[in-house]
């Protein structure tokens, strides 16, 4: 019976070929619709979280700023500052915090032979390679006896070192930083596109002991602490614990934002998830009106069907047929229609999810596969079929054999 079923329902759609066509392609492009637009929105996702914790992973950026508006007059707002003690004094306080370092910018003219250009320098503390997920590409990391005795030595990133060393070997090649020598001992391994740049990339940079940056700074403060917390969870708890400790070595109230400034890359990442979560229902949407307007074309092919079949649908009744039964054939056919559309729709949308996976997600967000959308498409779709079959149905339940008979 469900051969039969399934024969006739490609039978007419053969019958109305260009129908068909226009129909199923409704029905094909929405199913894919949903399956690629959602993958690609979870893919751009992916890629953003990706790209931002490039720099590092859940990251919390302190910075100084100055006493708030609200709590003291215009005159009396001093700028306040960050020292190496107040990152000693956070490490040692703060309970969620998994990692610290303190880091001080220097962009300075860099010169290696005869190539010179402007370089973001940072001067950074041990901590940072953690913090930061650094792996080594040649060499090792500054170390706290750099810091300890204010040795001149770089770490270089991948694009900086092909900028000023080209294809000479980098290890031990002496840089010339605002006059003073410096000794690469490291190469960082490759990081490649960030979306939170933070200035510039980390390829860019070369660090150096954060001693020596404030001394050829002549500063004897500090730009930033980089934090982490132990767990994400915590993010909330250690932006509180750094405020109260912080506010209290600076003297300020600990409920003024202004004088302790916090950015944190889990906040950042939740406001996108926000963003992506709005995004993914308007694309079921939108790829779901496709798949309605798919259904509306379905139900015209079948009403025509049904007129075409009143003859053979009165024979049926005549004979014994229940209307019951009409309805079940006529709502299988129409299923059957949309399900062959849906099940290439979906050959469709995975096909193309694979070809676009192949594509480095640097250069394009990837979309992701995942059942559970595989699925959603399909019911869907069989949903709209049923939908679609509802009203030719009823209409041919509704036939008078003994008029459809004599009209013949």
């Amino acid at each position: 019976m469900w051969l039969a079923i399934v024969q006739q329902a490609l039978a007419t759609m053969r019958q109305h070929r260009r129908w068909a066509v226009l129909t199923m392609f409704g029905i094909v492009w929405g199913t894919a619709s949903v399956v690629l637009l959602v993958g690609w929105g979870i893919g751009v996702h992916a890629m953003v979280d990706d790209g931002m914790q490039k720099v590092g992973k859940n990251l919390v950026f302190i910075m100084p700023g100055r006493i708030g508006e609200d709590l003291s007059a215009a005159d009396e707002r001093r700028v306040l500052h960050f020292d190496l003690d107040d990152a000693v004094a956070v490490r040692r306080a703060a309970r969620h915090v998994d990692a610290l370092s303190a880091e001080i910018g220097l962009w300075r003219y860099v010169r290696y032979g005869g190539r010179g250009r402007t370089i973001d320098v940072r001067g950074i503390e041990p901590q940072m390679q953690d913090l930061r997920g650094s792996t080594m590409a040649a060499g090792r990391f500054i170390t706290a006896d750099d810091l300890r005795f204010h040795r001149r030595v770089a770490v270089i990133g991948q694009t900086a070192r092909e900028r000023l060393l080209g294809a000479r070997p980098a290890m031990g090649a002496r840089l010339n930083l605002d006059g003073s020598s410096f000794e690469v001992v490291g190469v960082l391994a490759r990081v490649g596109t960030q979306l939170s740049r933070h200035r510039s990339a980390i390829d860019e940079q070369i660090w150096i002991p954060i001693t020596t940056a404030m001394t050829l700074a002549d500063a004897d403060h500090v730009d930033t602490l980089v934090a982490r917390p132990s767990e994400r969870r915590f993010n909330a708890d250690l932006k509180r614990e750094v405020r109260q400790i912080l506010s209290r070595r600076l003297h300020v109230s600990p409920t003024d934002e202004e004088a302790v400034f916090i950015a944190s890359m889990v906040d950042i990442l939740s406001g996108f998830d926000t963003v992506f979560a709005a995004l993914h229902v308007f694309m079921i949407i939108l790829a779901v009106g496709t798949l309605l307007i798919g259904g509306i074309g379905v139900m015209n092919m079948m009403l025509v069907s049904v007129n075409e079949r009143q003859r053979e649908i009165g024979l049926r009744l005549a004979v014994g047929a229940r209307r019951a039964d009409v309805i079940g054939q006529f709502l299988a056919e129409t299923l059957t229609i949309t399900l062959v559309g849906g099940l290439s729709g979906l050959a469709l949308g995975l096909l193309g999810c694979a070809i676009l996976g192949l594509l480095p997600r640097d250069v394009v967000p990837v979309p992701a596969i995942v059942p559970s959308v595989a699925v959603l498409a399909i019911v869907v779709t069989a949903a709209v079929g049923i939908a679609s079959g509802l009203m030719p149905a009823w209409r041919a339940a509704r036939v008078d054999p003994a008029e459809s008979l004599r009209a013949e």
